[in-house]
């Protein structure tokens, strides 16, 4: 896997996206893949970006992996709380279904429509790989998993 700082061209916003190789990039943009997460723009472009070269010194292995980390203030709760209603409002939740559904409706084998779920991380590399729309949804964004009323009783 390799992650590529991004910037659209339509509207100068940055971000980042993973993709499986360095060809993968190329690949999904020739397709028509990729977009901008602010305007939905389609041009698309890498950003000159220094390599992560390990050198031959031995270091010491830190126990736990370091992760981003931010302090959400009034404004991004409440971005958040926004994010979690569209998503529940507009998406269906199907578990763990996600990746085989997403990949049915990438295959043209089911109708489109918006999901949201889970996958495994062989999963959702695999989706990645594939050319699959889909995208990572961090626990603060997730809307809350539907009670399932069936097995209540």
């Amino acid at each position: 896997m390799v992650k590529y700082a991004l910037n659209c061209q339509s509207c100068q916003s940055e971000f980042e996206a993973w993709f499986s190789n360095s060809d993968a990039f190329d690949d999904q943009k020739e397709r028509g893949l990729l977009s901008c997460p602010e305007c939905g723009g389609s041009e698309i472009v890498k950003q000159i970006m220094a390599p992560a070269v390990s050198g031959t010194k031995k270091r010491e292995v830190s126990q736990s992996p370091t992760v981003p980390l931010v302090q959400p203030g009034a404004d991004l709760a409440k971005m958040m709380k926004a994010v979690r209603e569209h998503i529940a409002s507009t998406h269906e939740y199907v578990g763990a279904d996600f990746a085989q559904k997403a990949r049915a409706m990438h295959d043209g084998e089911i109708e489109e429509k918006p999901l949201w779920g889970e996958a495994s991380m062989d999963e959702a590399r695999s989706l990645i790989e594939d050319g699959v729309s889909a995208l990572p949804l961090p626990e603060p964004f997730a809307p809350p998993k539907p009670v399932d009323q069936k097995k209540l009783n």
